[in-house]
């Protein structure tokens, strides 16, 4: 019990600390009414149907009145950027931004400041005045990485049509902007969006079919081990390494290495030192980020419950790793599905049957989808081939979820 008061005390301080880092800057951009002017890096660009995100890094901040910008009062600290589609603007370009800093308010029940905080960001910036000043500013690597992902983004748009493209894009790129919202309204009301987000939970369950469908194939644990894991990280790589994907990657990660042991059981207390790890990092999570709360809820559920599912669904046959991929999902919705009523005011009374329906065709979309980019940048021709089974697949998704969203007793508000 002594040890519990003393790590719970070091783990209030470490957060106290932690908000102290930032408090300098939040008070002097949200103190002030007036406009300023600074100058930042992109950081990450979050394009939406009619507007686009961008999380810029400060590197000098001055009063907009004061003329150009010269030696910064203060450096750090990062702004979120809405402004309009065009022109576009990538990783690594740096921008002189003129505009009133604002501090994040409240939607309804969303708290937009604590939303944010997590990824220590205190103002916000609505449609400013913006010079572009240089470009290629970031690390050298993910600027590579991310040119490859828009070309590889470029050869879907080319070789489906809308909506499959968007979901594609969206499921093994993280670009959910061509998704419309009424089909996203779809995706929600029958409890599947995390198809269509690359989230803790979608990482955590594609490493763990990952692994069950190595292991069925012939491997050995450890080689299926070695092959999930290089699979996971050039995923990660792929998508553009953002910090949610990472900390649910490193989630997976620890879901294969205990799979591969043969020990799933036994490996709470590595999932506990992995997530203690991580909150020593950045202790806002734990409250803030729905992602590691989500990525840490599906693989202690599987940790706990896959024996079960394991005796409930002994009858259904292994084809396709169908049996593994329903002991992975409904073990890991046991403890995620109260965290989903929480945050999202909203329970499926048909996700269990929906994803039934569509989990399986996951690994068939990702590995087919994948396939189709990687040739669609040597020949546009080739990978359209590829791309029919993947247009089948989505073609089934859409339809199931169309079907089953009419319904009106599909899920419960809160």
């Amino acid at each position: 019990m002594g040890f519990v008061v003393i790590f719970f005390s070091l783990g209030v301080l470490r957060y106290e600390y932690d908000a102290k880092l930032q408090k300098h800057m939040r008070n002097y951009e949200n103190a002030k009414d007036e406009v300023v002017t600074f100058v930042g890096v992109v950081g990450e660009v979050d394009e939406r149907v009619s507007n686009v995100k961008l999380k810029i890094g400060v590197e000098g901040i001055n009063n907009a009145n004061e003329g150009e910008v010269g030696q910064p009062r203060l450096r750090g600290g990062k702004v979120l950027v809405t402004t309009n589609l065009y022109p576009k603007y990538q990783y690594g370009d740096e921008l002189e931004i003129t505009c009133e800093l604002q501090k994040p308010v409240k939607f309804e029940s969303f708290d937009y400041e604590r939303y944010l905080a997590r990824y220590d960001i205190y103002s916000v910036c609505y449609y400013p005045k913006i010079k572009l000043l240089s470009q290629r500013n970031g690390n050298k690597v993910k600027l590579g990485i991310l040119k490859v992902k828009e070309r590889m983004k470029n050869v879907v748009e080319r070789g489906l049509a809308e909506p499959q493209a968007g979901i594609l894009n969206a499921m093994a790129l993280g670009e959910r902007q061509g998704i419309s919202e009424d089909l996203r309204d779809k995706f929600s009301k029958v409890g599947i969006s995390h198809i269509m987000a690359i989230s803790g939970l979608h990482i955590t369950l594609l490493a763990g079919i990952l692994m069950s469908l190595l292991i069925r194939a012939g491997f050995w644990r450890k080689q299926a081990f070695l092959v999930a894991t290089v699979f996971l990280i050039l995923y990660i790589i792929m998508i553009g390494a953002p910090a949610s994907a990472v900390r649910a990657g490193i989630m997976g990660f620890l879901l294969m290495f205990a799979m591969s042991m043969g020990r799933l059981s036994k490996s709470v207390n590595s999932l506990l030192l992995v997530a203690c790890l991580m909150l020593l990092a950045n202790p806002k999570i734990l409250r803030d980020d729905v992602g590691f709360q989500l990525s840490f809820l599906a693989v202690l559920g599987i940790i706990y419950f896959s024996s079960y599912f394991s005796k409930w669904f002994k009858k259904i046959p292994q084809f396709l790793g169908i049996r593994d991929i329903l002991v992975m999902t409904f073990s890991a919705q046991v403890l995620v599905l109260p965290l989903i009523a929480y945050h999202f005011r909203r329970v499926s009374l048909i996700s269990p049957l929906v994803n039934i329906l569509v989990i399986p065709i996951l690994p068939l979309v990702l590995i087919f989808g994948f396939l189709g980019m990687l040739l669609g940048l040597v020949s546009l021709g080739l990978s359209k081939i590829l791309f029919v089974v993947v247009w089948f697949l989505l073609t089934y998704l859409v339809k199931v979820v169309e079907f089953f969203s009419q319904f009106s007793f599909v899920g419960i508000e809160f």
